[in-house]
């Protein structure tokens, strides 16, 4: 019985899945992690997309095959990178699939797709941009990145008689039509010859034969293999990459002018395969945070979670509806009976007023019945609104509690989206009540045709379970269709979105062109998608009806046979003939289910996301921590930081004392927005510390130093509200009473005497009302007017101010926190002089540290030739005489001749 533990070990040992697992990307940057969830899926492994997003957008590089194979192995898939000719990956004997391959789009883009499976000339394709999908090889092969790369000819020829590929050629001359004995003799002599383009001929002439096989130019079976000979022995007479009996298109590989014989072109394709499953995968505490938690994160059941929510307020409710509607779904059956009784009871009561009465009884049952519904709808109404405001404050509670590294890897717009689809999730009760009265209808109506003629019970119950069955088992089809459509549904309102606050420079870039053109295939796809819903929807109720009619017909014909026409025969009739139309409202109900399953699961997927997890306080080593004082000290040791796989920030070492001033000049893109990132909680380190006070930067440690940070940035948002709400929205905003003097230092009380509404002037959205000069100082006096400030955040503070204004304000605000410590991130490198300390950033990395006037005096110093680059800017550009000179000063424009830029400009613009 050794036999046994084989099979056993062979039936419990995950496999691949027939059909490749549906996922949707949900932007157009995600197809890296969408496409690694479904090969991780499809071998049985559980992940989180919305983790492996954040991974991919954070820590690794999700648009980079190489990242994604090592991240796939990681996580306990046998993955190869490999390069094949683009017609290989279909061949049976090459073992391409499953495989993750790179596409180009008639836009020239790349993207990733999963081909999961061939059945014949049909390819099982799973594509993030739409969903799956069916094509063929052929246009596949042509859809796929062409990829070229210089590979040494000894590692070509000896890949190309390895034992795999000598088995890829002959199934390829098997499929020309030669016999088993002459496809290995072909090859066999190709292999013999110890140069790479003896088989670099037969490959070439392979698929030169098989274009013309597959176009009837040429017949399979003798006469291709015939031809092949030929080309191959012409081809042997001449020199490699002057071969003309086969054109240059056929050739996988082609000789390197410059190489001298030694390097040959490989074109084909690139793809990552995946063999299986890894017998041994790295333990979890291995993983970075983001791909731990997407192997650990429990999967959520939306209808469990809402059930619970709804359970929350205690079971009596929804188990005194279900009762409520069993009885009113009872009376109907009764209400039914009587209407059957009226025409026997016709006959006894020949007395007008005892019919008027019976009538009248009848009509009585029948309004209470029509009262007892009111109860019912308005509860199904009331706990939908329950469900709707609970679901609102989950999301409301668990927004703030969610780590930026979540919307970092996420649209807005897609957050958006799924907090305004809350509203859908008050019609989930309404829903689940009416099929629950359709279930009960159904029960008391097979009850009623058990009573009349209990033969016929058997074949009304395999009506309704039919009926109830042939839902059941499309429903995982119509679920991952309309969740399809609803990505693209959530795609197509980011992209509203993103055009709705860009309207300005599309207007102005006369780019509604573009802009339609996006839209127009966005809104195709959903289409597609929408129409991909109701289709097979339809086919399902066709079908449904058909069987259930069907065999209704079949159970009257029965009756009448064995019963003949009988009192009870009308009452039958009537509940037979209703079966199919209770299961035809069943349907209907059904069919909405996926749809609220599937808004159920987006709502709960960031309120059930995993919060940052709180690290407990580590202390900076040493005897004794930093004391705290008015003003914050910073360290940073051998700190990187990686943001989508890149490096931008590494190897930063810092230390600022309590109440410092620094400075931080640098290049666009050296890193200088990315380090005070560092302190703001937008980026963790992927590598070395950060400590605040001498206590490590945790979560905890953060929300902290956020309550005592003063940030102004030209990013940071400006609400709707009034020019007052403005200022004080934080909830550390000082007393009104500094108010003036915070307005006189930022310089808005001119502003204000224009405005007739003054501090209840509203700023409109995005803070469109104010000039963008303006509404720099209003982020400064918004800044200004916290209170405890022991960090003061700078970056590009005063842009869109002038010169003299920069000057004024930079001076104003270092002696408005003198007490607090303070980094300032510029342009304006002749402004850092007055610091007492300067940082000069470039690649990710601190090349410059020191005071001002000693880096401006070292040799080759960067800092002394930022200043120089500016001067000369200055001086030699700006001031040039083909300049015309336009002041702008009260709102009237005068021309002047004075030079276009001085060092200390007077108030006003030029």
């Amino acid at each position: 019985m050794s036999f046994w533990p084989a099979i056993k070990e062979r039936l419990l040992k995950p496999r691949r899945r027939w059909w490749v697992p549906e996922v949707i990307q949900t932007s157009a940057m995600d197809c890296g992690p969408a496409a690694l969830k479904c090969l991780l899926e499809g071998f049985h492994i559980p992940a989180s997309y919305g983790r492996l997003r954040e991974a991919c957008q954070t820590s690794i590089d999700g648009t980079s095959i190489d990242m994604i194979e090592g991240v796939a192995r990681q996580l306990g898939l046998d993955a190869e990178q490999v390069m094949l000719p683009r017609d290989y990956l279909w061949v049976p004997e090459a073992n391409a699939l499953p495989a993750m391959v790179t596409i180009k789009h008639p836009n020239g883009m790349t993207h990733f797709v999963i081909v999961w499976r061939r059945h014949g000339r049909w390819l099982q394709v799973m594509d993030p941009a739409v969903g799956r999908r069916w094509t063929t090889c052929r246009r596949l092969t042509g859809e796929l990145f062409p990829h070229r790369l210089r590979v040494p000819a000894a590692d070509w020829h000896e890949w190309a008689v390895s034992g795999e590929t000598v088995q890829i050629m002959i199934g390829r001359l098997r499929a020309l039509g030669a016999s088993p004995a002459k496809a290995n003799d072909i090859v066999a002599r190709a292999t013999q010859k110890n140069h790479w383009y003896a088989m670099a001929t037969v490959d070439a002439a392979t698929r030169l034969l098989g274009a013309l096989t597959a176009g009837d130019g040429v017949r399979r079976g003798e006469q291709a293999i015939e031809l092949l000979e030929t080309l191959v022995a012409r081809s042997a007479e001449e020199a490699p990459g002057t071969c003309k009996a086969i054109p240059l298109l056929y050739w996988a590989v082609l000789p390197m002018a410059d190489s001298g014989g030694e390097e040959l072109l490989l074109r084909g394709a690139v793809l990552m395969r995946i063999r299986g499953r890894l017998p041994s995968t790295p333990g979890a505490e291995q993983l970075i945070p983001e791909l731990r938690a997407a192997l650990t994160e429990r999967a959520v059941h939306p209808m469990r979670e809402l059930w619970s929510m709804i359970r929350a307020d205690g079971v009596l409710t929804p188990a005194a509806l279900l009762a409520a509607l069993g009885f009113a779904v009872g009376a109907l059956i009764m209400e039914a009976l009587l209407f059957r009784g009226l025409f026997e009871v016709a006959q006894d009561l020949s007395v007008a007023s005892q019919r008027a009465v019976a009538f009248a009884a009848l009509l009585c049952f029948t309004t209470l019945l029509w009262v007892f519904e009111f109860p019912i709808v308005e509860e199904s109404l009331r706990l939908g609104r329950r469900l709707e405001s609970r679901l609102r404050l989950l999301l409301l509670e668990k927004l703030p509690r969610l780590s930026d590294r979540y919307f970092q890897s996420r649209p807005i717009s897609d957050v958006a989206e799924r907090a305004h689809s809350i509203y859908l999730s008050r019609q989930l009760p309404d829903l689940a009540v009416r099929m629950v009265r359709v279930g009960w209808e159904l029960m008391f109506t097979l009850v009623g045709i058990a009573v009349i003629d209990v033969q016929s019970l058997p074949l009304a119950a395999a009506i309704a379970i039919l009926a109830v069955g042939i839902l059941i088992a499309a429903q995982p089809m119509l679920s991952e269709r309309d969740m399809r459509a609803r990505s693209h549904a959530g795609a197509l309102h980011g992209f509203y979105l993103d055009a709705l606050l860009g309207i300005v420079p599309i207007r102005t870039h006369s780019a509604e062109r573009s802009v339609r053109r996006e839209h127009e295939g966005l809104l195709t796809e959903w289409a597609r998608a929408a129409r991909s819903v109701l289709r097979p929807t339809l086919l399902v109720k066709a079908l449904q009806s058909l069987v259930c009619i069907s065999l209704a017909g079949w159970l009257l014909l029965r009756h009448i046979e064995s019963a003949g026409i009988t009192g009870s025969l009308l009452l039958l009739v009537y509940w037979v003939v209703k079966l199919p139309t209770l299961a035809e409202s069943l349907a209907t109900l059904v069919a909405q289910y996926p749809a609220q399953r599937n808004v159920a699961l987006r709502l709960l997927e960031p309120i059930k996301a995993p919060e940052q997890p709180e690290a407990g306080v580590v202390r900076k080593p040493g005897p004794h921590p930093v004391q705290r004082s008015t003003a914050i000290a910073i360290e940073m040791k051998d700190v990187d930081v990686v943001a989508a796989g890149h490096v931008i920030l590494q190897n930063v070492c810092l230390s600022i004392r309590p109440g410092e001033h620094v400075a931080i000049v640098g290049p666009s893109g050296a890193g200088k927005s990315s380090l005070l990132g560092l302190l703001l909680g937008w980026h963790q380190a992927a590598a070395g510390s950060v400590f605040i006070d001498g206590v490590a930067l945790t979560t905890a440690r953060l929300s902290q130093l956020r309550g005592e940070t003063a940030w102004v940035d030209p990013a940071v948002q400006l609400w709707n509200r009034s020019l007052l709400e403005n200022l004080r929205y934080s909830s550390s905003a000082g007393p009104h009473s500094t108010l003036t003097h915070i307005l006189e230092s930022a310089d808005l009380v001119r502003m204000l005497v224009g405005q007739p509404q003054g501090l209840q002037t509203v700023l409109a959205e995005g803070g469109a009302s104010v000039s963008g000069g303006e509404g720099q100082r209003l982020r400064l006096a918004r800044a200004m007017w916290q209170r405890n400030v022991r960090l003061a955040l700078l970056d590009e503070p005063f842009r869109g101010l002038d010169r003299e204004q920069r000057h004024r304000h930079l001076t104003e605000v270092r002696r408005f926190w003198q007490d607090a410590t303070l980094i300032c991130v510029t342009h304006d490198v002749g402004e850092t002089r007055a610091f007492p300390r300067v940082l000069v950033v470039e690649n990710g990395r601190i090349v410059e540290d020191g005071r001002p006037e000693e880096l401006a005096l070292a040799a080759g110093s960067r800092y002394r030739n930022l200043l120089d680059v500016e001067e000369a800017l200055r001086q030699g550009v700006w001031s040039a005489a083909l300049w015309r000179r336009i002041r702008l000063d009260g709102g009237r424009l005068q021309e002047s001749s004075r030079m276009f830029l001085t060092p200390r400009s007077s108030a006003g613009h030029e």
